[in-house]
Order: structure tokens, then C-alpha cells, then sequence
């Protein structure tokens, strides 16, 4: 029982690991001995992240680049971590876009990057990790979606990212359903607000009380709160658990 959070040794990618979300579950990965690998297109950037959280975790941490829109990208990143560490265990899309726009007004160019980052990034980076899985038949997946896959927001502009979210939970479904037989777990994290940092909505006061209004918990996820179950779901706890999406959202969803 002792090991069932145990993912020491596990290869880890994280894509969009340079930041946010991603950067705190590859903290909290190297903390639980997990080799990291963090990916995104800024490379500099992730040459620096991967510096300061090994230096702070004492752990490994491997930077590399990926465009991960872009189909020789991310074949090129897969093979890259196959030549390095010889597998991969665990797989975390923690990619993400956002563009605000009117329905009546939605740039189509803006709509088009939303489905490529979003939702070819993640089948892309599935599709090719997932054949190393495939062929040792065990592996974890992990996307991160959002609560907007299921609920909308009062506020307007969001319909290019709940659409996006929603299709990120069906690739979760899908996936799962079909990589079972081969031992390959695929399930979804959905947060609801995650104070990160970088969202300007939260700095807003008069948006900040409506949201929190909203939230049974009466307060906004830290980022340690996805690391959690990050974790929980790379690890053997969860190994009969697929297909799931998992709302770390304070019981917002609870409300409808």
C-alpha cells in the first residue's frame, strides 16, 4: 500500500511545461522521483525552468522543443525522449490557448489556433506517445481540460475555448475506450479558475467576488491543487481509473 503513489523512476512529458500548470506538476513530478521532461516551443525559456527546478528539487529535468501543432514536431519530440530515457511512462498535455471573442465576431483565424493548440496539439502528442505504450502495454495519460468542457460562463467571449475543452474530455473518452485493452490509461483534469499567475480576470475585483460566489469552496484553486491529482492519476492508485474527467473546481460544477 505504501507504494501507491510511488512514480520514482517513471519518465514523465510534460507538454507546456514551461509555465503555469505545467511547470508546478513538473515540480511536483521530480519531487516524487519521476524523470521530467518538459516541452514547448520557447526552448530558452524551458532551458531556464528546467535549471531552477532542478536546482530547487534536486531532480532531472530535460528541456526540448516542440511546435506541438506541427506533426514532424512532435514525432521529433517522441523520439527524442525515446532515444534519451528509453520509454516513456507518463504524459501530460498541459498545452493550452485562449482567445476571447464575440460569437457574432469570432476570428476565424483565432478559432483555427484555438482546434490547432488545443485539439490537434493534444491528439497529435496522444497518437505518438501513445504507440510506445501501446507496443509495453502500460502507460498513463493525463490531459488537462477545463470545467469549460462542460459548464459555460455568464461572461461572453469563451465560446472558441469551451468548444476546445469539450473536445479535449471527448479525445479522454475516446482514447480510453480504446487503448484499454492495452493497459494505457487515459483521463482529464478540469480546474476551474487556477490562480497561476497569469490570468487577468482574477485581478479584477468585481469578477473575482462573482466567481468565488460561484464556488461552493469559496476559493481559487492553487496550482497545487492539480498537482495533486496529477499525481495521483501518473501513479498505480490509479490504475482502474480511465477515461474519467476529474473537475478540480472548489464544487462549481455542483451548482450547474
Amino acid at each position: 500500500m505504501k507504494d501507491l503513489f510511488n512514480i520514482e523512476g517513471k519518465v514523465a512529458v510534460i507538454i507546456g511545461g514551461g509555465g503555469g500548470i505545467g511547470r508546478n506538476i513538473a515540480e511536483g513530478f521530480v519531487q516524487y522521483g519521476a524523470r521530467v521532461v518538459i516541452a514547448s516551443r520557447n526552448l530558452e525559456n524551458l532551458k531556464k525552468v528546467a535549471e531552477e527546478i532542478s536546482s530547487s528539487f534536486k531532480g532531472e529535468v530535460t528541456p526540448l522543443q516542440v511546435d506541438i501543432t506541427n506533426e514532424e514536431s512532435v514525432k521529433q519530440l517522441r523520439d527524442e525522449v525515446v532515444s534519451k530515457y528509453g520509454t516513456v511512462d507518463i504524459l501530460v498535455n498541459s498545452q493550452g490557448y485562449n482567445a476571447k471573442s464575440a460569437a457574432v465576431d469570432f476570428p476565424t483565424k483565432e478559432w483555427d489556433t484555438l482546434f490547432d493548440v488545443n485539439v490537434k496539439g493534444t491528439m497529435l502528442s496522444c497518437r505518438e506517445f501513445g504507440k510506445v505504450m501501446i507496443e509495453k502495454r502500460k502507460g498513463k495519460i493525463i490531459n488537462i481540460s477545463s470545467v469549460r468542457g462542460a459548464r459555460v460562463t455568464k461572461w461572453p467571449g469563451n465560446l472558441g475555448y469551451c468548444t476546445t475543452k469539450s473536445a479535449v474530455d471527448m479525445i479522454t473518452r475516446a482514447l480510453a475506450a480504446e487503448w484499454a485493452p492495452y493497459n494505457v490509461n487515459v483521463n482529464a483534469i478540469a480546474p476551474a479558475w487556477v490562480d497561476t499567475g497569469f490570468s487577468p480576470s482574477l485581478r479584477d475585483p468585481a469578477r473575482l467576488k462573482t466567481a468565488l460566489e460561484s464556488i461552493p469552496l469559496g476559493r481559487i484553486a492553487t496550482p497545487r491543487d492539480v498537482v495533486g491529482v496529477c499525481i495521483f492519476l501518473a501513479s498505480p492508485a490509479s490504475d482502474y481509473i480511465t477515461g474519467q474527467v476529474i473537475y478540480v473546481d472548489g464544487g462549481l460544477t455542483l451548482l450547474g
